[in-house]
């Protein structure tokens, strides 16, 4: 890495990705959704499933209507993005077949290992759209420095997983799921070790920003608070003492409301400028501009959405509180059950829609994208 002094940073101009009053809504509403839904049950005392069911219904799985609604219900991309679309439907068979592989093999393994990595890769796909949302506060304002941009992201990165490494290695439910049956003992200092590098890391930012704001050459206040909003939600969440206060279940909910809070705002900003900004022709894109005409009709759309899948899922004892599905499976010695295939099938939607983000969010490669996000008056990242 060069010199800090080889950069010769330049002034930026910080600029809200929408507006003032809509950042904020997905920053600090998305925020202030996850810390509510805890407070609910760590101060509330209020139990896991209803809090599960309520951020699943009103959250979760809308923000997976969010990516049809751009995709699949628009004609254009459609037609661009054929092959990837119908391609991507694979991903609700892989469950199913790592499920078949298991039960013909006799082994609970691997369909275990698959819903691990799921599980995983869940946890990645947060991190990542954040690091998104980073980058396109970036280009608004215009950033160009190396450094900068650089500090950004190994502290976006770090501040998001050494977290969520200590939580692996040392809650017993995480512990449990990853096969590591004994009390932590090493574990323990290497979680200490990655809460003390994100002290070190965020401290490192708020120097630099410190630096760029005595020389005059500004501060992206907008992306500093989005990045201190995920870095704080983040360390308070996976935070011994508070971890061990929460049900294994409610991880997920305070980690992904957030997320999910800022993913609608994103689509509702992109859906307003492509489908109804004055001009545009609607009839080319077909449903899309329908579900999106109005609020209430978006948010409808996505809880009939999710109560279609997940009512599945419920009829087959795969949710909380759904009680229990237990048919055996007569095949093999695996021990695993139908409800099993469901679960499978279910993480389908998904991991589908995690497949589908990495590559319809492309704002480097996607010009009509850039256009849809208002990016084209910024300078090029």
């Amino acid at each position: 890495m060069n010199a800090v002094p080889h950069f010769a940073p330049a002034p930026l101009h910080a600029r809200w990705l929408v507006d003032r009053r809509h950042d904020l809504l997905s920053t600090v509403g998305g925020l202030g959704a996850s810390l509510a839904l805890m407070a609910l049950h760590v101060l509330g005392g209020v139990s896991g499933p209803p809090l599960w069911w309520a951020w699943v219904l009103l959250l979760d799985g809308p923000h997976l209507f969010a990516t049809v609604s751009r995709t699949y219900l628009d004609a254009r991309e459609r037609k661009a993005r054929a092959r990837l679309l119908w391609g991507s439907l694979a991903w609700f068979a892989a469950g199913p077949a790592v499920f078949a592989a298991s039960v013909l093999s006799g082994q609970r393994w691997p369909f275990a290992v698959f819903v691990t990595l799921a599980a995983l890769w869940a946890y990645w796909h947060v991190v990542r759209q954040h690091y998104g949302i980073m980058v396109l506060y970036q280009r608004k304002a215009g950033e160009r420095d190396a450094w900068d941009r650089r500090l950004d992201s190994v502290t976006l990165y770090v501040g998001l997983l050494a977290p969520f490494v200590a939580f692996a290695l040392t809650h017993p439910g995480a512990r449990r799921r990853l096969g590591l049956m004994a009390e932590p003992t090493w574990e323990v200092g290497v979680a200490h070790a990655c809460f003390a590098v994100v002290l070190a890391v965020v401290g490192l930012l708020a120097a630099r920003q410190v630096w760029r704001w005595r020389r005059g050459l500004g501060v992206n206040g907008p992306k500093v608070l989005m990045l201190g909003a995920a870095l704080g939600l983040t360390s308070l969440v996976f935070w011994p003492s508070v971890s061990r206060r929460m049900d294994f279940l409610m991880f997920t909910v305070a980690v992904t409301a957030f997320h999910n809070v800022q993913y609608h705002g994103i689509v509702w900003f992109f859906h307003r400028n492509r489908y109804h900004a004055d001009g545009v022709d609607r009839t080319a894109f077909g449903w899309a501009p329908r579900v999106s005409q109005r609020f209430i009709v978006y948010a409808l759309c996505g809880l009939a959405f999710t109560l279609v899948y997940r009512t599945l899922g419920c009829g087959m004892g795969v949710h909380p509180g759904c009680g229990s599905f237990d048919a055996k499976v007569a095949m093999g010695g695996s021990g695993l059950t139908l409800r099993d295939l469901m679960e499978g099938f279910i993480w389908g939607f998904a991991l589908h829609h995690y497949f589908l983000d990495q590559y319809i969010w492309r704002v480097r490669k996607d010009a009509g994208l850039n256009q849809d996000l208002k990016l084209n008056t910024a300078a090029a990242a």
